[in-house]
């Protein structure tokens, strides 16, 4: 499983390349629950200040809230593009 460190980084890629819209990849129980990460890693980037304007739509308010969707209209910020620059260059000392 990957950690949320990644799950951000990976996501924050994706949407400086465009990606605006984040859904479950299926309708199952399993697909929902990767997708929990991958909201909670854009609501915590949006937390941050890493991306702008990011609307989050819940799909359950039971024991947990439960995201259904994400939409991102505002993108990376400069913020967020200097945390995929540390990454980076944290992963080239690591593995260079």
């Amino acid at each position: 499983m990957k950690t949320l460190g990644l799950i951000l980084e990976n996501t924050l890629e994706e949407i400086s390349t465009g990606r605006k819209l984040f859904t479950p990849d299926a309708g199952t129980q399993e697909a929902i629950d990767t997708f929990q990460q991958v909201a909670k890693a854009i609501s915590y980037a949006d937390s941050e200040g890493l991306v702008e304007h990011c609307q989050f739509g819940i799909a359950d308010f039971t024991d947990r809230l439960t995201f259904s969707r994400v939409m991102v209209t505002g993108g990376v910020t400069e913020l967020g593009y200097e945390f995929l620059r540390q990454r980076s260059i944290s992963r080239q000392k690591k593995f260079g």
